[in-house]
């Protein structure tokens, strides 16, 4: 048996010098993990399915996709889709030097059962070369209609309520408009989630009548449950739209939001405070004193209120004070005083604009009725919806207000570890109550190859770094990642799963929400491990920066560093580039088996801005075989590094084509008189079209081509009845074809009917 296993040895030994090679130093090769932007839509009706696509950065090939919670079913893979990209209003400098992201766009299915809980789950999606979450997708109740993304100015989408609407405000500065029939004297209440789906999306939203004259603003503080909320009872019966903006004048691809418009009773704000159940009793009157254990609820109903509240407590207790509000969507940044019966203030705690002061004990220095204040901490600030609930626990029971334990997050539920390499995870410690000993930590049922040494954080430390590291030959895919903390509280030992809490996301169980209601955030113990496969191929070159007219297609010369790898790669533009790129296009070239040097061609259209240095970054693809399981994995790399970057200076285009006129009457048969000017070092006929957008329908135009010779002719356009809608300019476009690509020029005519 021994030649057998030295055969064998020798094998796996080959396999890791091969390995080796395609690998690399670890400091000279990554990979690029993906990242989810968003899911549109962002939610369906239960009891429906409904196809999304899924956008996000290096979503090769065909990325495991996921939607957690019971009831829902997904597409195991999402698959390529034509991205969707609307350039949208010229952005100039220096607002175009910002860095920007090209999502590119895949697709899949969702179905839901008819009793699938409502609420947020998480989206994830998985490839080759890591994992990434993100997005939030909630399941509804109420009907659903899904936006059809057009460009240009509005048109408004009609909806009948109770209705839940999924849009995006796409491109920047991009309006959308909800238009719907409501009843004289029928409040009617529209709210949005954006923020809480990990939107970047800030809302801005109103209702507007049929004149487009404002009905109803934004509330200052959303209803509960919200993220933007405006309510109107109609004088008159009629039309009416919600409109729906980036406060911001953004937009894109990921600015998704969900609006719902309904009839049905959405309050405001919860009075008494909606909290976690506790077995204390409520009150609020005030004109009582009062003992504990008790919760008093109350109001600052107005800037520079002071709620009042009198407690009868003896000198042997020990009081827990905790106040609720902003854990629970109150707007009250609140400040809880004790006075004694001179007058004297003995203790105070001071909430925050994100959160609530921390609970405190107070030890009162002799019975008797003392006096507690709750008032705002700014105090230009105060409305009937800054409601409070202040817990009084007697010591007996304070430990139920701050149990003694210990909570354990995490920044993310998916992280991504290089194979042959190591991966830092941070774990913050909350500590409860007075628990202050150490904790131990380690990592529970990892996969083969994956190795974490268990530490300890000291006795009152609250965030460590556990090390991930994977062995050479650990296998290519996702697993659960279970961290798991391990003290003694009192006498008794406790283990606790750490969590990813996302500050973002709606609270699990929380539908669009159900009008009135509303649910606690709570965190998920479902954590992920991505083992990335290392890309061992890279584009490299020199620095090199030149100028180009626009209107044309520049070529920059490459080169690519195979290390090993001899199959073929594809080379496009990357979805994440160092700056935003004022509508420069290219195509997917293919390079062959081996091939080391190329051009890329990029396209700079004629509107680009003159003087702007443009700089584009391209990413190379490929299907690489795994030496330790013989699988393939497509792979990419993507710099924003100056030496990969194609840097150009724009100067003016060697072509131009003018109209006689900016504007035409959408109706029959019109003739539009065109001007070509073309530049000494540019010669040949001019082709002239008509460039319409997709949602343009009944615009035709016969083919008009001007001679070398000439600059003039005339452009025919015909409208059918139907035509429209012209919510956009049309597009002329004048090309000159020449040996190196096509010379280009755009003008621009409205359409009005």
């Amino acid at each position: 048996m021994r030649p057998v296993t030295e055969c064998a040895g020798t094998r796996l030994l080959i396999s890791l010098c091969v390995l080796c090679v395609l690998c690399g130093e670890q400091s000279s090769l990554r990979a690029n993990p993906p990242t989810a932007a968003y899911i549109f839509p962002a939610g369906a009706q239960r009891g429906t399915s409904v196809d999304v696509r899924v956008g996000g950065l290096f979503l090769h090939d065909k990325p495991a996709f996921e939607v957690t919670g019971p009831g829902v079913t997904a597409s195991p893979h999402l698959t390529p889709a034509k991205r969707m990209w609307f350039e949208g209003p010229i952005l100039p400098l220096p607002d175009s030097q910002r860095q920007e992201d090209y999502p590119a766009d895949t697709q899949g299915k969702i179905a839901l059962a008819k009793d699938a809980p409502l609420g947020a789950r998480r989206v994830r999606v998985f490839t080759a070369q890591g994992g990434a979450g993100g997005p939030v997708f909630v399941v509804g109740e109420l009907p659903e209609v899904i936006e059809k993304e057009i460009d240009g100015e509005p048109v408004a989408k009609p909806i009948t309520l109770p209705v839940t609407a999924n849009g995006r405000i796409f491109p920047r500065e991009d309006v959308d408009l909800w238009e719907f029939d409501a009843v004289a004297g029928k409040t009617v209440t529209a709210f949005v989630h954006a923020q809480s789906l990990n939107s970047p999306l800030v809302t801005k939203l109103d209702i507007i009548d049929a004149k487009g004259n404002v009905v109803a603003e934004q509330m200052l503080h959303a209803c509960v449950g919200t993220d933007a909320s405006a309510k109107f009872t109609p004088k008159v019966a009629g039309k009416y739209r919600v409109r729906v903006t980036d406060a911001n004048t953004l937009g894109g691809p990921a600015y998704v939001y969900r609006l719902t418009v309904t009839t049905a009773d959405v309050p405001a704000f919860h009075f008494p405070l909606k909290a976690k159940p506790d077995t204390l009793k409520d009150a609020t009157d005030a004109s009582k004193s009062l003992q504990g254990p008790i919760a008093l609820n109350g109001v600052i109903e107005r800037s520079g209120t002071v709620s009042e509240w009198k407690l009868d407590l003896k000198k042997a207790g020990s009081y827990t004070f905790d106040l609720q509000a902003r854990r629970y969507e109150s707007p009250l940044c609140g400040v809880v005083a004790i006075f004694d019966a001179t007058g004297k203030e003995l203790k105070r705690a001071e909430g925050t604009e994100t959160a609530d002061p921390g609970a405190f004990a107070f030890s009162p220095p002799a019975d008797g009725v003392y006096t507690v204040k709750v008032t705002e901490k700014f105090r230009t600030r105060g409305a009937a919806n800054f409601v409070y609930r202040l817990r009084v626990l007697d010591a007996p029971d304070a430990p139920t207000a701050v149990e003694p334990g210990f909570r354990l997050t995490l920044a993310a539920d998916v992280f991504t570890l290089p194979r042959a390499g190591s991966l830092k995870v941070k774990v913050t410690a909350e500590r409860l109550g007075a628990f202050k000993g150490p904790i131990e930590l380690k990592l529970d049922a990892l996969p083969k190859g994956i190795e974490a040494k268990p530490l300890t954080l000291a006795a009152n430390q609250t965030a460590t770094d556990l090390t991930i590291t994977a062995t050479a030959d650990a296998i290519i895919g996702h697993a659960p990642l279970l961290v798991v903390g391990t003290a003694t509280v009192g006498d008794k030992p406790v283990m606790v799963a750490a969590e990813f809490v996302d500050a973002g996301a709606p609270p699990k169980g929380k539908s669009s929400p159900a009008p009135g209601k509303t649910a606690q955030r709570s965190g998920s113990s479902e954590l992920w491990l991505a083992v990335a496969f290392p890309t061992p191929f890279k584009i490299i070159d020199q620095y090199v920066m030149t100028s180009a007219p626009r209107g044309e297609t520049y070529y920059r010369q490459y080169k690519i560093d195979r290390n090993g790898f001899d199959g073929p790669i594809q080379v496009q533009l990357a979805d994440k580039q160092a700056r935003h790129l004022q509508g420069v296009t290219g195509p997917v070239l293919t390079l062959k088996a081996g091939e080391t040097d190329f051009a890329y061609p990029a396209f700079l259209p004629p509107w680009m801005e003159l003087g702007r240095t443009c700089r584009v970054c391209v990413m190379a693809t490929a299907k690489v075989k795994d030496p330790v399981d013989g699988r393939e994995h497509t792979v990419s790399f993507s710099s924003v590094e100056q030496n990969q970057q194609m840097i150009v200076v724009v100067t003016p285009g060697r072509l131009d084509v003018s109209l006689e006129k900016t504007s035409v009457r959408a109706e029959g048969e019109v003739k539009l008189a065109v001007k070509v000017s073309r530049s000494k070092n540019l010669s040949g006929p001019a082709t002239v079209e008509l460039v319409l957008p997709e949602h343009v329908k009944g615009v035709t135009v016969a083919r008009l081509v001007v001679a070398a010779d000439k600059s003039e002719g005339e452009l025919v356009l015909t409208f059918a009845k139907d035509a429209g809608p012209f919510n956009v300019p049309l597009v002329i476009k004048a090309t000159v074809m020449t040996e190196s690509g096509p010379v280009t020029a755009e003008t621009k005519v409205e359409a009005v009917k």
